[in-house]
């Protein structure tokens, strides 16, 4: 067993904890810059509108008009520009100006400037750089406020720009007041510094706690849980208890019940699985046993005969099933046949068969007609059928000399047939009930004229229904494809090819049922 330091889960906490932690910092970091930035930005844009819109508010638009036009100022002209520097000089503005935005630049109405360089009235700028001429023009076309932010040199400005109206109420001038904004790198440092060293020195401090509570609330419990666990796997085969030493009045404390609960379970458990398993042992050899029965009960000889050659096989599932087939000759010129399927599986199912094959090949025994033996064998099982299984059944008898077969059909699978030139055929002959389904049940003969060269294929529906691991049935027309591929062979080679077949498309999936099948090929009688 690999060995694990005792309190390297703690450190492992820690660890995990202090990255957390860092994770946590840096995220609140990340989020405080972008916060103070979009805060700084707004405060400035608050600050340069309410200086646009005071100017907006209270200087003539009318007068405004007025100096475009004729180019010459007046008293009220220079009153405007005194206060207008006031405000840039007191109110720390970089620029506060009013202008007519025109298709080559802005032309000056008034001009406040910081550093004492304002522009004459009249005066154009012409537009350079990245200036926002079209979201200007159309502010000044639309009456409508605007908000930037741009660069000029290393400065950071917010600038809010406000449209001035003539008495009229039409838009004659904007107003734009220019503030410079403290640049984010030499404003966040602080901040964020500030923030670092607070939240560092609160995790030092909760840390220390969280290690000590945690040493004392799941570290040592967690260690006494395991060194029981380990006494717990080395007196496995004894009766000792094990009690575990843990009062947390928590969820540790419930796991610590629970294993003690566990290893007391888990003995009872062993107890019973070995009872259990000695009992299983013998159920699986009875199984093998009935299942060793119901196939020796099975005809393993195959006649050689001029007149037909025959051959069967039945590959059974993992549990005792309630397939079988059989043949025997009735006398010197009728041979029998039949193919059967006992619902159900096991034991129940196994004597269920051979009850069934008995009945039946004693009544064809007496020579009676396939349908007559049907009936008789239905009604004898409804008298002893208090399991209310049932059987699919198809008999058929072959006058070996003139090729005549009489079939009757309970239930079971149509046969598929082959004429000498012909290809393999579903025959459906006459069907009928399921035998122990109910009393007084008639069944019909269907008859067949076999000429020397005719194969026929009997089988149950384990060949249809074998299923891949796609749960993909095999199915009728891959069936009669395998047939047809095999058709000029033998009786066993066809069995034997036909198996094959079910077995290339199965693959790997598990076998649910047996697979049954018999083929006779009639040569013709004895001349």
């Amino acid at each position: 067993m690999k060995k694990i330091k005792s309190s390297k889960l703690a450190r492992v906490t820690v660890a995990r904890v202090l990255l957390l932690s860092w994770a946590l910092v840096t995220g609140i970091c990340v989020f405080a810059s972008i916060a103070i930035k979009k805060e700084n930005v707004r405060v400035y844009e608050d600050f340069a509108k309410s200086y646009s819109r005071i100017i907006a508010n209270n200087v003539s638009g009318d007068k405004a008009k007025e100096y475009v036009i004729t180019g010459k100022p007046d008293e009220y002209y220079y009153e405007i520009s005194k206060i207008m520097q006031g405000m840039v000089d007191n109110a720390d503005l970089r620029y506060l100006y009013v202008y007519i935005p025109e298709e080559q630049g802005i032309r000056y109405v008034w001009d406040a400037q910081s550093d004492d360089d304002s522009r004459p009235l009249g005066d154009i700028w012409y537009y350079e750089g990245n200036y926002p001429k079209d979201d200007i023009m159309n502010a000044y076309k639309n009456g409508e406020e605007l908000f930037r932010e741009y660069k000029y040199g290393d400065m950071d400005l917010a600038a809010y720009i406000v449209p001035m109206h003539d008495s009229g109420g039409n838009v004659v001038a904007m107003v734009e007041a220019d503030i410079i904004m403290p640049r984010n790198e030499m404003l966040l440092p602080g901040i964020l510094l500030h923030i670092i060293v607070t939240t560092l020195l609160l995790m030092t401090v909760f840390m220390a706690l969280f290690y000590n509570i945690t040493r004392k609330r799941i570290i040592t419990p967690l260690e006494k849980i395991n060194n029981a666990t380990l006494e717990i796997v080395e007196n496995f085969d004894n009766d000792k208890e094990v009690e575990i030493d843990v009062k947390t009045n928590d969820e540790i404390e419930v796991v610590a019940h629970s294993i003690e609960k566990m290893n007391h379970k888990l003995k009872e458990y062993i107890r019973e699985n070995n009872e259990i398993t000695k009992e299983k042992a013998r159920v699986n050899t009875e199984l093998e046993l009935a299942k060793r029965i119901q196939i020796d009960a099975l005809p393993i000889k195959f006649p050689d005969r001029k007149e037909f050659s025959i051959y069967a096989s039945m590959e059974t599932a993992k549990e005792v099933g309630g397939d079988f087939y059989d043949f025997f000759f009735i006398d010197e010129s009728h041979f029998g046949m039949i193919m059967a399927d006992v619902s159900g599986k096991g034991i129940p199912a196994a004597m269920f068969m051979m009850m069934s094959k008995s009945m039946l090949k004693t009544k064809m025994m007496s020579g009676a007609m396939p349908s007559e033996v049907l009936r008789d064998v239905n009604d004898l099982i409804r008298e002893r059928n208090h399991a209310k299984m049932f059987v699919t059944v198809w008999i058929g008898v072959l006058d070996i000399v003139s090729g005549e077969l009489i079939t009757a059909n309970a239930g079971h699978e149509y046969p598929i047939i082959k004429e000498p030139e012909g290809t393999f055929e579903v025959f459906k002959d006459k069907h009928g009930l399921v035998l122990g389904g109910m009393k007084g049940i008639k069944f019909k003969d269907t008859t067949y004229n076999m000429v020397p060269g005719t194969k026929l294929y009997i089988f149950t529906d384990g060949v249809t229904e074998a299923r891949n691991a796609e749960r993909e049935f095999y199915g009728m027309n891959n069936l009669l494809k395998a047939l047809d591929n095999a058709k000029d062979e033998s009786t066993d080679v066809i069995l034997a090819k036909v198996k094959e077949d079910i077995d290339n498309f199965v693959k790997d999936a598990e076998q649910f049922d047996d697979i049954t099948m018999m083929c006779i090929e009639y040569f013709g009688g004895i001349e």
